[in-house]
């Protein structure tokens, strides 16, 4: 068991890195729809 925790936890810095990437490309992309969305919910 203690490798598969081993491997879970490599994954998991993986695809921290993944998402922090990803959320960085995704938020300067989309700015500008975010501000469109805040202004549509007020």
């Amino acid at each position: 068991m203690a490798g598969f925790e081993q491997q879970v936890k490599e994954r998991a810095k993986e695809l921290t890195i993944f998402f922090k990437k990803g959320v960085k490309i995704v938020g300067e992309s989309c700015k500008k729809g975010w501000n469109k969305v805040k202004h549509m919910k007020r």
